[in-house]
């Protein structure tokens, strides 16, 4: 029988399996960057630098996809 930390790895290698495709971290990006766009409500502070920096991200992920 597995034990909790057994499954709890086999979770984690598949998130990072599914993180080591260059559409999955965009995807998760995008994700980040538009709830953080919506949290700031345009104003500054900590959610919008979070959204301009995750949309520089998405820029380097789709630069090195092609």
């Amino acid at each position: 029988m597995a034990s909790t930390l057994d499954v709890s790895r086999a979770e984690l290698a598949l998130v990072v399996m599914y993180l080591n495709k260059a559409d999955a971290r965009d995807k998760l990006c995008r994700a980040i960057q538009y709830g953080s766009k919506f949290l700031s409500g345009g104003q500054p502070g900590t959610a919008q630098i979070v959204d301009k920096n995750t949309s520089l991200a998405r820029k380097v992920f789709r630069l090195s996809k092609e």
